[in-house]
């Protein structure tokens, strides 16, 4: 023990003890000051990881709202599409009655034309008997 007290006041064991313990907090200090930089970079990496994420999402999302703003014309066009299209059937259907109509009439009148009958009329184009016998009368030969 006396050899510890003789070393702790000796001036020259003081000096380097101080010296020592000066390099060490150095060493420590400049430990520090690396992990602190290191830090640092990666936190300024995600910063910037973090602020292009930001901008992809902030892009996403205004093309998520450019698709969903032309998905929504899509769909009033195909309303309109099919709207149309129902209406166009109808008129189509009804077009196709009244041809349907007219062309039993012409060849009603082109048999009635021929020399047929009421009764040939009605069983070749499926008119009423009356209208068969008006068209023979009207449009049959003179003959008869």
């Amino acid at each position: 023990m006396l050899n510890f007290v003789d070393l702790i006041q000796n001036p020259t064991t003081l000096i380097y003890v101080a010296a020592v313990l000066i390099v060490l907090a150095a060493i420590v200090f400049a430990t520090l000051l690396a992990r602190q930089r290191r830090s640092l970079e990666q936190l300024r990496a995600m910063s910037d990881s973090l602020s292009h994420l930001h901008e992809s999402f902030v892009r996403t999302n205004l093309n998520l709202e450019s698709t969903a703003n032309r998905l929504q014309i899509l769909e009033a066009q195909y309303s309109e599409f099919l709207e149309n299209y129902q209406h166009s059937k109808e008129e189509l259907a009804r077009m196709a009655e009244t041809m349907g109509g007219e062309s039993q009439l012409t060849k009603a009148i082109d048999l009635a034309r021929g020399g047929a009958d009421a009764k040939e009329i009605t069983l070749a184009t499926g008119l009423a008997e009356d209208e068969a016998t008006a068209i023979v009368k009207f449009h049959g030969s003179s003959k008869r």
